[in-house]
């Protein structure tokens, strides 16, 4: 997944019309593809990369061979390379890297692409030609939308909508070959989105950290308090009403995930029953759990999970509720943590 801090960057020096740059992985021996920079006439910006300097070759060529408004291909040692090593990508191997100006006319932009499924919360892909055609051509899909596209042979522009359409379905990346053609299929996710179900002191935290890992948050309240958006000044919205409306706010979204932690037995049995109705990924319920999940669903629902509390503290329990959720999206439930050893400290 493109990581929201690169996309917002883009989106930016879009608005601002300010010329860039995109590097982006689309070969990497044993090694996900698909890490991105950015590169201005100035400076240059990432979010995948360890803050090393450019590779020589790309910093002073990027913007000659691109001129033309033509990408081109740099092949890296992963033993060697300074790009390399800005992209965090080490050991063995080589990487190959798709060097493009953005906002060339009558190209597909895949991180214009990626604004927009941010925005409207649906997936989204694209399907890049990297060998064997015309290098940098591209047919994107937006869920619920048309597909687009600037690859002319009606074959292969079919072959390319279907894997597109399948990186909609199962989320994943990879390469594709369509003969002597070689494509890479970037699956485009929305980040999650948390709905807090909660306004108490406790839920600052939990807010703070997701939105610091790229998530979308909105807090949910029940009545309006002018404090409430200056204590949750890091949510992406405050969101006002009851709880079916609310409800409805999280079935719009692709990856949606809630916490219910009002600590109020009302407002909290409302909420949850709420969610339940809905297509919501997961449901953390913080505090007063037992009777709560019993009165509102005593057959069960797996979404439901009762976050653990780690630590002592409200930060410290919020990253232990943030990586919980990440586990579940992941499909990788955490284990147990056992200590072998006393550490003494």
């Amino acid at each position: 997944m493109t990581e929201r801090a690169i996309i917002e960057q883009a989106t930016r020096l879009r608005r601002q019309r300010e010329p860039h740059l995109v590097a982006m992985i689309v070969r990497a021996e044993g090694r996900r593809a698909g890490a991105r920079m950015l590169l201005t006439q100035f400076r240059w910006i990432t979010s995948s990369a360890s803050g090393v300097r450019l590779e020589a070759d790309l910093a002073n060529t990027g913007w000659t061979r691109t001129q033309g408004g033509e990408p081109f291909l740099l092949h890296c040692d992963a033993l060697a390379s300074e790009l390399c090593s800005a992209f965090g990508v080490d050991g063995e191997g080589a990487i190959e890297v798709l060097i493009e100006r953005a906002g060339s006319p009558g190209r597909i932009d895949p991180l214009e692409i990626a604004e927009r499924c941010l925005r409207v919360q649906r997936r989204g892909a694209v399907v890049t030609v990297i060998g064997g055609g015309k290098l940098g051509a591209r047919v994107a899909l937006v869920a619920g939308e048309d597909p687009i596209g600037d690859v002319t042979d009606p074959g292969l522009r079919g072959a390319m909508i279907d894997d597109a359409r399948s990186a909609l379905e199962t989320g994943e990346s990879g390469l594709r070959h369509y003969g002597a053609v070689d494509a890479y299929v970037e699956a485009i996710l929305p980040p999650p989105r948390l709905f807090v179900f909660g306004t108490g002191n406790d839920a600052v935290p939990v807010v703070q950290l997701a939105r610091a890992v790229g998530w979308d948050v909105a807090v949910c309240a029940h009545e309006p308090r002018n404090a409430t958006r200056q204590r949750f000044s890091h949510a992406d919205e405050v969101l006002m009403g009851s709880a079916r409306d609310l409800a409805a706010r999280v079935d719009e979204c692709d990856r949606a995930v809630a916490l219910v932690m009002a600590h109020r037995y009302d407002l909290d049995r409302d909420n949850l029953a709420a969610l339940v109705r809905t297509r919501c990924r997961y449901i953390g319920v913080v505090g007063m759990r037992e009777r709560l999940i019993r009165d509102v669903c005593a057959g069960g629902d797996a979404r439901i999970h009762t976050p653990g509390v780690i630590g002592e503290t409200a930060q410290e329990h919020a990253l232990a509720i943030i990586a919980e959720i990440q586990a579940v999206l992941r499909h990788a439930p955490p284990h147990p943590v056992r200590m072998p050893f006393a550490v003494a400290v």
